[in-house]
């Protein structure tokens, strides 16, 4: 492996940062792949957290706002956030703030909307089945996605 110095990691490091936000599993596998010192990026990650550039709450709300901004159900975005590596108690912390304002049956709703504006769902069983399985590929539970498709009116 090829050593680099930490002011050359920490320039890496932070030109990642200023894309957008990384969680520290995240920047320390991309940073490996660059073939970085692993003590350089231990001495980078804790400058980068002192100096509060590199955030796992701010990673976290960014991602669930991002994964709830395409119609994932929050159980399901916060899974995806886990599956990246990103810390419980920061990914904690982001759902409870994010439950305040978020609606499953709302979101449903708003994604059948925006993909069968003239609600086809209600006229064809191939379709209606079809909205179901993308709702349920979105994380959400079954009573929902019922409730959903059954609804008299989809104006809320």
């Amino acid at each position: 492996m090829f050593r680099q110095d930490v002011q050359e990691v920490y320039s890496i490091a932070l030109r990642l940062l200023t894309m957008r936000e990384h969680c520290e599993v995240e920047l320390r596998n991309k940073l490996l792949q660059r073939d970085c010192d692993e003590i350089a990026i231990d001495s980078v990650v804790d400058l980068l957290k002192q100096y509060g550039s590199l955030s796992e709450a701010r990673y976290a709300e960014a991602f669930l706002r991002y994964r709830l901004g395409k119609g994932e159900a929050l159980w399901f975005a916060a899974e995806k956030a886990r599956q990246k590596g990103v810390d419980e108690t920061a990914l904690q912390i982001a759902v409870e703030e994010a439950e305040g304002d978020y609606n499953a049956l709302q979101s449903c709703l708003g994604i059948l909307n925006k993909r069968d504006p003239q609600q086809q769902w209600r006229y064809d069983q191939r379709v209606w089945q079809r909205q179901a399985r993308y709702l349920r590929n979105k994380g959400f539970d079954a009573a929902t996605i019922l409730q959903a498709l059954n609804q008299e009116n989809t104006d809320i």
